[in-house]
């Protein structure tokens, strides 16, 4: 109910808003614009986590680029504070002669080890392991989703 803004009469806790598509909070990252060409490394793009976001935890990836790849994925990893703090437990990836990771053979999974959290000054990294094999992808935009636990 709370999600299709359907029922004029039930009230709606804090909890059940906070479990909402509502109490999700969305950040664009702009990796490499679209005519540029991706390469692999670390530290390809950085957010800084305000205090608004602190307490909450990464809940949603997506990635899409603007050429696909071909011959092989691109794979992208979301760190925190430094490479070796991965976010996701099953990184990001788009297949093939595809632009997004909505369709991707291998969806991004979320761990519930604690590293999922963010905190004021976090500093999330982008890092990209692969770019396809005979035509690396081009222009890629992250779409990082966080809610409250």
């Amino acid at each position: 109910e709370i999600n299709t803004s359907t029922d004029a009469a039930r009230v709606m806790t804090p909890d059940l808003f906070s479990a909402s598509n509502y109490g999700i909070r969305y950040v664009g990252i702009v990796v490499a614009d679209s005519g540029t060409a991706l390469t692999t490394g670390d530290g390809k793009a950085y957010f800084h986590i305000p205090a608004g976001l602190a307490g909450m935890d990464l809940m949603e990836a997506h990635a899409e680029v603007n050429t696909a790849p071909a011959g092989s994925t691109i794979i992208i990893e979301v760190s925190k504070n430094g490479a070796s703090t991965q976010m996701l437990s099953t990184n990001l990836t788009i297949d093939a002669s595809e632009t997004g990771s909505d369709s991707a053979a291998a969806a991004a999974a979320f761990p519930t080890d604690g590293s999922e959290a963010v905190a004021v000054n976090d500093l999330i990294q982008i890092n990209i392991t692969q770019i396809g094999s005979s035509t690396a992808g081009s222009g890629l935009v992250v779409t990082l989703g966080f809610r409250i636990p």
